[in-house]
């Protein structure tokens, strides 16, 4: 080969790589602005991270304050509670009277309690007696005439093809309500 093709080859050699030179270190440049941002981003995440624990050791500080002030509280009343004790003990030992009159009017209030329980009982015997003498003259609807008598608009909107839920809506009945007169009165008929 001829020299000057061996100089024009190491000439284009040296362009080509000095084309591609730049291109490397731009994609350098880009890297380490990559690399400083994510840097910047984990020292932020850091900060907050600082922040919140410090929050966090702040609030568990202000309860254990707090569980104190409630643990004396509770000690100051336990203490006032053992006092009254000890006074009620001391008062029971020296009026043994009021005791007895203390007993005796519980026993009144016992005996009225009772009074009261036999007149519900009484008021109770005679309104079933009442029901019992009563002619039978209507003759009684069976369970499923009842359901159907008695939820004679539900029935009506059910057979007009209404959902179950137009009907909650219209006659204000709760849908598992519906539901299970629905169901019951299948079950009569079948």
């Amino acid at each position: 080969m001829s020299p000057w093709i061996i100089i024009v080859i190491l000439g284009a050699c040296a362009i080509a790589y000095a084309l591609i030179m730049p291109k490397k270190d731009k994609s350098q440049e880009h890297g380490n602005q990559l690399v400083q941002e994510m840097e910047s981003t984990l020292e932020h995440y850091m900060t907050e991270m600082e922040n919140d624990n410090d929050a966090l050791i702040q609030r568990v500080a202000e309860m254990k304050g707090e569980a104190t002030a409630a643990d004396q509280r509770m000690q100051l009343q336990l203490e006032e509670m053992q006092q009254r004790l000890e006074q009620l003990e001391q008062s029971k030992t020296v009026e043994p009277n009021s005791v007895s009159h203390l007993s005796t009017a519980h026993s009144t209030n016992g005996l009225q309690a009772q009074g009261l329980v036999e007149s519900v009982r009484v008021e109770a015997a005679e309104s079933i007696a009442e029901l019992e003498n009563q002619p039978h003259d209507q003759a009684t609807p069976t369970v499923g005439e009842s359901i159907k008598v008695r939820y004679a608009e539900l029935f009506n909107l059910y057979a007009e093809g209404k959902s179950i839920d137009a009907i909650t809506k219209q006659t204000g009945i709760q849908r598992g309500e519906v539901q299970l007169i629905l169901q019951l009165a299948e079950r009569e008929e079948s």
